[in-house]
C-alpha cells in the first residue's frame, strides 16, 4: 500500500507532461520500492528480542547443530517474499502511469527481483544491529540509506536503458552480482548481530 500511495500520488505533483513522466518514473518507482521494503523490515528482529524467540533460535541453533546463519538466511528470504512480493505484484500496474513501455516493465521486475531482495538483505542485518534498541526502524533506515545508493542507481538505469532500445544486461548483472555478495555475508553478519543482542 505505502508503494501504491507514493508511486500514484507523485505524478500528481508534476506537470502531465508525458516525457517528464517517462524520465522520472523509474526513480520514483525504485525510491517507492526502497522506502517500502525499509518499512516492512526496519523492525525485523526487534520483538523477536523482546519476546525471546531470539533467544530460543539461539540454543536451538545450537543443539541442533544448525548455524545460526542458515536461520538468519530464511528469515530474510521469507522477508523478502512477504515485503517485495507485494511490491513485484503491483509494480508493472503502477509503471504503465509513467508510460514505460513492455521491454522497460520486464526490466523493471527482473531488477525489483534482484534489488529488493539485496535491499531486504542489508535491512536485515541493520535491523539485527538495531536490535533492542529505541528507535531500531528509524536507526535501521540511516544505516541501510547509504548502501542502498548503488541499488536504486543501476536499477533505475536499466530501466532507461531498456526504455530507450537499449541492452540492460550490465545493470541487471551488477544487481546479480550484489545480491550473491549480500546472500553470503548478509546472514553470517546478521547472525553475529543477533549473537551480541541475545547476550547482551
Amino acid at each position: 500500500g505505502f508503494f501504491v500511495m507514493v508511486a500514484a500520488l507523485f505524478p500528481l505533483s508534476l506537470r502531465p507532461d508525458p516525457a517528464t513522466l517517462l524520465l522520472l518514473g523509474p526513480g520514483v518507482l525504485w525510491v517507492a520500492a526502497l522506502l517500502a521494503v525499509l518499512l516492512a523490515t526496519g523492525r525485523l528482529f526487534h520483538d523477536d528480542l523482546k519476546s525471546g524467540w531470539l533467544d530460543q533460535c539461539v540454543l536451538a541453533s545450537a543443539a541442533a547443530g544448525v548455524p545460526l546463519a542458515l536461520i538468519v538466511a530464511a528469515r530474510m528470504a521469507v522477508q523478502w517474499l512477504l515485503a517485495a512480493g507485494p511490491v513485484l505484484a503491483v509494480a508493472p500496474l503502477v509503471a504503465l502511469q509513467f508510460g514505460l513501455n513492455a521491454a522497460a516493465l520486464g526490466v523493471l521486475l527482473a531488477g525489483l527481483a534482484l534489488g529488493t531482495a539485496v535491499l531486504v538483505a542489508l535491512a536485515s542485518v541493520a535491523a539485527a544491529l538495531a536490535a533492542g534498541l529505541r528507535g531500531a526502524a528509524l536507526l535501521t533506515m540511516l544505516m541501510v540509506l547509504p548502501m542502498a545508493a548503488p541499488v536504486l542507481v543501476f536499477g533505475a538505469l536499466a530501466v532507461h536503458a531498456a526504455q530507450g532500445g537499449t541492452s540492460a544486461g550490465a545493470e541487471l548483472s551488477l544487481l546479480g552480482a550484489m545480491l550473491a555478495a549480500a546472500a553470503l555475508v548478509c546472514p553470517v553478519l546478521g547472525a553475529l548481530a543477533l549473537r551480541s543482542a541475545t547476550e547482551a
